[in-house]
């Protein structure tokens, strides 16, 4: 990965930091069960950079 890809994904994490749990470690983001994926950013996680998207009930 290039220091561009690894900025663009550190700015995409604190992007999604105030409204979803995430493991940088695992390439997991943890969403509500009842969410859309709208969010672009995760969007851009999931297809990008291989992330897998947790639906999880609160």
């Amino acid at each position: 990965m290039t220091k561009k890809q690894q900025r663009r994904r550190y700015k995409l994490h604190q992007n999604i930091k105030q409204l979803f749990d995430y493991s940088a470690t695992l390439k997991t983001v943890y969403v509500p069960h009842d969410f859309e994926l709208e969010n672009r950013y995760i969007k851009e996680l999931k297809d990008k950079y291989n992330y897998q998207i947790q639906y999880q009930i609160q």
